[in-house]
């Protein structure tokens, strides 16, 4: 993914785990393929797929979304055919019945803030299983890229620097994870932002403080949006919400206190959910 399309993605935090945040997705809008709604997105990374029937290249890369679908059908994900040019029942048909396309498609569906695609078809944006956008833009091969590592994000601690191009502290990315402790790395970066701020700061002193910066917001982005996933987990998936809790205390101690308080109800609530699973 090229910088100019990270930086797009890393200005997008629409949270899917909240609701009202899909638009599209109603029965008047749908085309074909299994019918999808909010609640079904929810947890998923989603590849939107905007494209219209007038539109060449759109067209040449129905196969190959087809393939993606078939390669990942099974997998937390879904590949989601947004129409773009006007509602053509009968011409989006045709194409479907010729390429045997079998993923969702409605008419103009996606996100309700949703990246710009400056006009031009087609056009791809990639949402992660927490709602951010991790990739938009009209490479095919990027967004095949940014979906298989999204699938391998679903169960791996959530990165706390996601988004974010590391030149000058690369090595702290293994550490920079929730359920790992982030004091000393927190330390020196506001050390980095502190040093590249004075007066005689070097250029590489001001980049770093700059990339420390952004590192910095990333954390405290990723906090608000992992506490925000605890929450909508702590009714449906309570397993997840209490591995999700543990790793929040062992990383952000001092914001914990609540999740301490509630990790007696969460683990017995994840025991309950298991035994009626059985």
């Amino acid at each position: 993914m090229n910088k100019t399309a990270i930086s797009a993605c890393a200005a997008l935090t629409a949270l899917a785990l909240h609701a009202g945040i899909w638009r599209g997705l109603e029965e008047g809008n749908y085309y074909s393929g299994p019918k999808v709604t909010e609640a079904d997105l929810a947890g998923k990374v989603v590849l939107v797929d905007q494209w219209g029937v007038n539109c060449p290249p759109c067209r040449a890369l129905l196969p190959a979304m087809q393939k993606l679908w078939n390669a990942n059908k099974s997998k937390p994900f879904v590949l989601l055919g947004s129409h773009c040019q006007g509602r053509a029942p009968r011409e989006v048909q045709e194409l479907v019945d010729a390429n045997k396309l079998t993923y969702p498609i409605y008419d103009f569906a996606g996100l309700v803030q949703e990246p710009d695609n400056g006009g031009g078809l087609p056009f791809m944006y990639v949402v992660d299983h927490r709602g951010k956008v991790v990739y938009a833009g009209r490479s095919h091969g990027e967004a095949e890229s940014a979906v298989a590592a999204a699938l391998q994000a679903v169960d791996a601690p959530p990165s706390l620097c996601a988004g974010v191009p590391l030149q000058f502290f690369k090595a702290m990315a293994k550490q920079l994870v929730l359920g790992k402790s982030i004091k000393g790395q927190v330390k020196a970066l506001k050390a980095a932002e502190k040093r590249g701020e004075a007066k005689n700061a070097t250029a590489v002193q001001r980049k770093q403080a700059e990339e420390a910066k952004a590192i910095l917001a990333a954390i405290d982005e990723a906090k608000d949006e992992i506490k925000a996933e605890i929450d909508q987990l702590s009714e449906k998936d309570p397993a997840k919400a209490l591995a999700l809790a543990k790793g929040f205390i062992a990383t952000f101690p001092e914001d914990a206190a609540d999740y301490k308080a509630g990790l007696a109800d969460l683990s017995a609530r994840a025991k309950d959910a298991k035994k009626s699973q059985k």
